[in-house]
């Protein structure tokens, strides 16, 4: 869902640059991408939840924690990197790298 959603934003922004990890959008999001987005961080969070759950163990609490935070980046931070990575480096280099 998530790269889903990231590749319609970045059609959709097609010539401006996306931000990276917080900032505005040259052109909104559509309310429908938006929920989209909203879901699949919400279904990426119940399912960190369950393999955290199922892995716990109170004696040994970081590998369950390390399995539980790796399925949020997984599922919601490698993919917006890679694709705003990409759309970014696609365009022409204004100068105004930090904007």
């Amino acid at each position: 869902m998530m790269t889903d959603a990231t590749l319609r934003l970045a059609r959709i922004n097609e010539g401006h640059r996306l931000p990276m990890t917080w900032g505005r959008f040259a052109i909104a999001s559509p309310k429908d991408l938006t929920r989209r987005r909203v879901g699949a961080q919400a279904v990426s969070a119940l399912g960190a939840a369950i393999v955290l759950t199922s892995t716990w163990d109170y004696r040994a609490a970081t590998p369950p924690t390390v399995a539980g935070a790796m399925t949020l980046v997984a599922a919601i931070a490698i993919p917006v990197i890679v694709i705003t990575s990409a759309h970014n480096r696609r365009l022409p280099d204004s100068g105004l790298r930090n904007r």
